[in-house]
């Protein structure tokens, strides 16, 4: 998909300059959906789903990068070019996240991009990451993350970066990064302060917990906690609420909470500074030998017969 049309009128300037970028290939555009009150059809990549619904004026994005939805390059990709193709059409001002994997939500960066490392495809996978997190937590479409699974690391970036969650019971989520030996990124950090505040982002930070849905819920983490099979419909109605007010002025609204956090990170300076300390961090072997034994550890534990 290339570059289409110009930015809507009143936007911010930054959010009319994401616009007006160039969409990679990494989706591609199915005919038109037969679904009832869905139209304008699914753009799909192998690994993302987007559902338009014009009537409704909002979408649905669903990953669906089995088995847990880790994020790689084409990815990260795949989740951008389906935001900024949400964005592109006028009629849409909402966008739901949410996952078609079984009991995850994301598990977070895929590990092997960083297992034995490339630099030169290290520094590409962060910087698709960068994009991805820039993409969704500036975009001007109002967002929920209808959690329908466990959402460690990235996977909590991901649903932070949204402006409401809502997540099943009987699942886990934080930023558990300290427990196989990385750290998390500054961005991540503010995401987290910005959502709990600094004493429990602290406290989940560095020790690297991973709290259950219903704490989640009692530190602000997430919005509500609702029945699995409730989830898609509460995210629903509270998307509808956010996408009554006006979009011009909902959008303008967002980019004075928000766009400082995206513009720093846009800064090419910082943003190739950010990869330099990702790149050296995953190259270091103190790093590499943190990450085997996790890997380990994952392998071990699946391999073991359920009770």
């Amino acid at each position: 998909v290339g570059s289409m049309g110009e930015s809507p009128k009143m936007l911010p300037a930054r959010v009319g300059r994401a616009l007006l970028g160039r969409v990679t290939g990494q989706t591609r555009a199915l005919a038109r959906t037969a679904l009832p009150g869905w139209s304008r059809g699914m753009a799909v990549g192998s690994m993302v789903k987007l559902e338009k619904n014009l009537e409704k004026r909002y979408a649905v994005l669903t990953m669906q990068r089995a088995p847990v939805n880790s994020l790689n390059s084409d990815m990260c990709h795949e989740i951008t070019a389906a935001i900024k193709e949400a964005e592109y059409d006028k009629d849409i001002h909402g966008l739901i996240l949410t996952s078609g994997c079984d009991n995850v939500f994301s598990a977070g960066l895929d590990l092997k991009e960083i297992i034995k490392p490339d630099a030169v495809r290290v520094r590409a996978f962060w910087h698709a990451m960068q994009g991805l997190y820039m993409s969704l937590y500036g975009t001007r479409l109002a967002t929920v993350a209808a959690i329908n699974g466990s959402a460690p690391a990235a996977g909590l970036l991901l649903a932070m970066s949204c402006e409401h969650r809502v997540m099943a019971p009987g699942f886990s989520t934080g930023l558990n990064e300290v427990k196989f030996g990385l750290v998390a990124p500054s961005w991540f950090v503010h995401t987290l302060i910005q959502t709990v505040g600094n004493r429990q982002a602290e406290k989940l930070l560095l020790r690297g917990d991973l709290i259950p849905s219903e704490e989640a819920l009692r530190i602000g983490l997430v919005d509500q906690v609702v029945p699995l099979e409730d989830v898609m419909a509460t995210a629903e109605a509270e998307l509808f609420q956010m996408i009554a007010c006006d979009p011009e002025a909902r959008a303008e609204t967002k980019e004075q909470l928000r766009g400082d956090a995206v513009d720093a990170l846009d800064k090419r300076s910082n943003r190739e500074q950010d990869q330099d300390w990702f790149v050296d961090f995953a190259m270091q072997e103190s790093t590499q030998n943190h990450l085997e034994k996790y890997i380990a550890t994952l392998k071990a534990r699946s391999a073991k017969p359920a009770a």
